[in-house]
């Protein structure tokens, strides 16, 4: 019998493949892109909606990674036989403006900035079921990084 107690283990899913090294996009990694696209507009934060309708993003990255990731979360419904009516919304969050607790976890990296990245469902009875995973990124750059040999979608 599904229950909805299952929508934290989709959360989790959804955060751990958003945050992984395997998320790309053209070639590179995600995370720096949105971290790039976050400091080009002076914004702390970014959010992805996963439940439709879309609103209008404002990057191909991020109109690629609405997609990737709310198909992925329909998916997941799917396998876990449970009903997408339970889902009234779902987001990916990722704050790159963490507060020092957090950075602390990371200081002896040197491997960019702290963030903090949440995927958030709500269900149908506004109860949110919720995965929070911390990392550091540097911003995008195609001359520090090494481009995937994967075939990367792009849109």
């Amino acid at each position: 019998m599904a229950r909805r107690s299952e929508l934290k283990g989709i959360a989790n899913s959804i955060n751990e493949s958003f945050v992984s090294r395997n998320n790309d996009f053209n070639g590179y990694w995600s995370i720096g892109q949105i971290r790039s696209y976050a400091l080009d507009n002076g914004l702390t934060s970014v959010t992805f909606p996963l439940t439709f309708p879309m609103t209008n993003p404002a990057s191909n990255l991020q109109i690629y990674t609405v997609h990737r990731y709310a198909e992925m979360l329909k998916n997941l419904l799917f396998k876990q036989k449970l009903p997408s009516l339970w889902v009234s919304n779902a987001v990916i969050m990722i704050d790159f403006n963490v507060n020092a607790k957090h950075a602390k976890l990371y200081e002896d990296t040197n491997s960019g900035e702290p963030f903090q990245c949440t995927c958030k469902i709500t269900d149908d009875t506004d109860r949110d079921y919720s995965s929070i995973v911390s990392g550091r990124c540097l911003p995008h750059s195609v001359v520090r990084e090494l481009k995937s040999t994967r075939n990367s979608p792009s849109v």
